[in-house]
């Protein structure tokens, strides 16, 4: 009997739809919290090993969050599971949802695994030759992106998404006639994606400057732009350029991280999140109006009060919150440095001088969570306690 008609897994499946529901809706207990969910979550996989729904999620949020090589044989069995258990008019969508989860996570190494497994047990979807495709190249192997997405293209010629994709892929090689090919068709055929029109965009960046796409992530800060428009109040422009600059930087650092050692491919899920949080923090706090995140120089400039601000905000903020805090700055612009963004010279002294302060911030995070939640220490002296630790900081909004 196949374990998806054994009672353990009827009960599973019960349980599984129950916390699902009372994670969005609240009963009379309220809705679930994201830690109490995740405790149901590995109380099903415990009582039903094979229940792959609970096994693939439970894993992704351990990816996610601790990375480690028991998330990644865990995440290979859920595959497994699914691939062996689900119905055959539900595996394809199914595994795009193993798939995307994996891509938000920045673990192509984990998706392309999977997808390999799978291509060794059945004719591959279109979707899912795109998926390999965009796996391999984020992995450096270009050559194999180009067979999968030719794969994609013969099963569906006519899909934009796929030529744009193609026409990524040889952005990423640098191999711009190419590229004009594969992006003029897709334009052909959706002539007002946003995409296709990115992509385009990119490609006559190269055609003018030269290089690759992941040139393209680290070009020169085009900060006269930036200021012109800011004079002229266009800040719709002004934030938009700025978005683009921003993620075009992580995007590039992230790829970095994926091509390095199996560790830090395991630790990137958790490095990105962090990095990401910290600089939406930044920017919703920062007066200018235009927060570049590789203005190192300012970060390090209001560093302390950032950090007042966030242990204010946020509340039991622990010793790994601002280990992480750390280790993701430090690593980030270092990779900057390493790449000529910002000076190395200058990023030796960033690190020095937020290094300096962590001593000071981690006493007034204990301090300040010592007396959060203490009933014996009235609202006023509380108020007075902030006031030492964060040096007035926490009242005002802005640096």
């Amino acid at each position: 009997m196949k374990a998806n008609r054994s009672r353990e897994w009827r009960e599973a499946e019960w349980d599984y739809d129950q916390i699902q529901v009372n994670r969005l809706i609240p009963g009379s207990w309220g809705a679930l919290t994201q830690e109490e969910f995740i405790r149901e979550l590995k109380g099903i996989v415990r009582r039903c090993p094979q229940f792959y729904p609970a096994v693939l999620e439970f894993a992704l949020y351990q990816a996610s969050t601790k990375g480690g090589k028991a998330s990644e044989r865990m995440i290979e069995k859920g595959f497994r599971l699914l691939v062996e258990l689900a119905a055959p008019k539900d595996l394809d969508e199914q595994v795009d949802a193993v798939v995307e989860n994996l891509e938000g996570l920045w673990r192509y190494d984990i998706s392309r695994s999977l997808l390999e497994f799978l291509a060794d047990r059945r004719p591959l979807s279109a979707v899912c030759h795109d998926s390999l495709a965009h796996a391999a190249a984020r992995l450096g192997d270009l050559k194999s992106a180009q067979h999968h997405i030719g794969e994609a293209l013969r099963i569906e010629p006519v899909n934009k998404c796929f030529w744009s994709n193609k026409g990524l892929y040889h952005l990423m090689a640098g191999e711009l006639e190419q590229a004009a090919d594969a992006l003029q068709r897709a334009r052909r055929l959706k002539p007002d994606d946003p995409v296709i029109k990115g992509n385009l965009g990119i490609h006559a960046y190269l055609s003018k400057k030269g290089g690759t796409y992941f040139d393209y992530l680290l070009r020169p800060l085009d900060r006269k732009q930036i200021d012109r428009w800011a004079d002229q109040e266009k800040w719709d422009q002004v934030d938009s350029l700025c978005a683009d600059y921003n993620g075009c930087r992580v995007e590039a650092f992230a790829q970095s991280v994926l091509l390095g050692a199996a560790k830090q491919r395991s630790g990137l899920p958790r490095l990105l999140r962090v990095l990401r949080s910290f600089f939406d923090f930044v920017e919703g706090i920062d007066s200018s109006g235009l927060f570049l995140n590789e203005d190192m120089g300012r970060v390090d400039k209001y560093f302390k009060p950032i950090m007042h601000k966030f242990i204010f905000k946020y509340g039991d903020v622990d010793h790994e919150t601002i280990e992480d805090v750390y280790n993701c700055l430090i690593a980030y612009y270092g990779f900057l440095a390493d790449r000529g963004v910002v000076a190395p010279a200058e990023f030796r002294e960033f690190r020095k001088s937020i290094l300096g302060m962590k001593g000071e911030i981690i006493g007034k995070m204990e301090r300040y969570n010592a007396i959060r939640h203490d009933p014996k220490v009235d609202d006023e002296r509380k108020e007075a306690l902030r006031e030492e630790l964060f040096e007035r900081d926490h009242a005002w909004p802005h640096i």
